[in-house]
């Protein structure tokens, strides 16, 4: 009993001390989440005479699941974040059709072996111009300023030869931010969507998602993510849509 006693009065003591230091405004921590998403999308080079290819129809690209991370820093209303994801989705299929990349072609009835490979690195500050606290109950809401830079490589290849091509580019967002939390934020709804359109590009990120705090300082969450991406540069048009749901974890005081 002492010391049932003794780890209860230490948890509440946590509880307490995190509920304090976000009570004055100051929050630090990192989530991780695993995504299990479906991917659509197509790309093509703009070498005369490429074709536009579906990633699945044509290559047979599989879909995976993809690992994700974030650290964040709060100081009052402002919330600085920087995350990470690497996405890699490989294929290998028969060609139904004959496929030009990068000015190569790939000719129908030839076993390819295909990739998608991507890094994205979001550089984000969140400025929450409502953010009242209601005793057991509060919410926020807030303007997104976000950076997300695009880092990415398709390849073809087959027994006889092998294409390759990049894409790179920094692509600024403007969203915005929307939680409500419940009994001291233990419970918590929390959705982000940022994005931008410009000369037939876009870029939407849209993440919602619900949490539980079961012990101080950790967070257990579900949620949903979409990314729908349209990408000219560097001699690559890729376009796809990721959507799924994810389940992660959060620590933080």
């Amino acid at each position: 009993m002492r010391r049932y006693l003794q780890v209860v009065t230490a948890a509440g003591f946590l509880l307490l001390a995190g509920s304090a230091l976000a009570a004055s405004g100051f929050e630090v921590g990192a989530r991780g989440a695993y995504w299990f998403p479906k991917l659509t999308g197509s790309a093509q080079t703009n070498e005369t005479g490429d074709t536009r290819f579906d990633f699945k129809d044509t290559l047979g690209v599989d879909d995976e699941n993809i690992p994700f991370g974030e650290a964040f820093l709060r100081l009052g209303s402002t919330t600085l974040r920087v995350g990470y994801m690497q996405l890699a989705f490989d294929g290998e299929k028969e060609l139904t059709q004959t496929v030009v990349f990068n000015g190569t072609p790939y000719f129908a009835s030839e076993n390819v072996i295909s990739s998608l490979d991507m890094k994205m690195l979001d550089g984000e500050v969140q400025f929450d111009f409502l953010r009242p606290d209601a005793g057991v109950a509060g919410f926020n809401l807030g303007l997104l300023l976000k950076v997300k830079y695009v880092d990415g490589q398709v390849e073809l290849r087959s027994t006889t030869q092998t294409e390759t091509k990049d894409f790179k580019a920094p692509i600024p967002m403007l969203g915005a931010a929307a939680g409500v939390g419940f009994i001291k934020d233990v419970i918590r709804v929390d959705a982000r969507a940022s994005g931008i359109a410009y000369s037939g590009n876009h870029l939407y990120d849209v993440d919602a998602y619900a949490s539980f705090a079961p012990l101080p300082f950790v967070r257990i969450q579900g949620g949903y993510r979409h990314i729908d991406l349209k990408i000219d540069e560097d001699g690559t048009l890729a376009s796809f849509k990721l959507s799924g749901p994810y389940l992660g974890a959060q620590l933080s005081f």
